[in-house]
């Protein structure tokens, strides 16, 4: 199964890369499983009034959301292999994620360090602040 990597995608070498983890590997002592969320509360979450679904395939959904904030892409997964497949194919090209339990947003860093503190998940790729 190959799922589609969106061309917004592009590296930014002024960024530096973090180190993600794979969802075959356990997670660190400690660490809390990844939250859930569907799409409508990640919708939410983001005051997100005029969604653009871009994607409605069985395995995948894509939504793209402009507020007054930023652009917010988000992808919802019908397992977390598929998220890990896609996140694995689109890490090459840049970008930051935040990443939960079968979904993830990509939008600025800020916008996601903001986004983490209302539905919680992992930063993952190229940004500029520590989570």
């Amino acid at each position: 199964m190959s799922l589609a990597v969106s061309t917004f995608l592009t590296p930014d070498p002024a960024l530096t890369a973090t180190a993600h983890r794979h969802a075959t590997q356990p997670p660190p002592v400690g660490d809390e499983p990844l939250p859930q969320a569907d799409a409508d509360q990640l919708l939410r979450a983001i005051a997100c009034t005029d969604p653009q679904i871009q994607v409605d395939a069985t395995e995948l959904r894509e939504v793209i959301c402009h507020t007054p904030a930023g652009r917010y892409t988000i992808l919802t997964f019908t397992t977390q292999t598929g998220t890990r497949a896609w996140l694995d194919e689109a890490q090459p090209y840049g970008g930051t994620y935040l990443v939960g339990d079968r979904w993830t947003v990509v939008a600025a860093p800020d916008l996601l360090t903001d986004l983490r503190t209302q539905v919680g998940g992992d930063l993952e790729g190229h940004h500029t602040r520590s989570p």
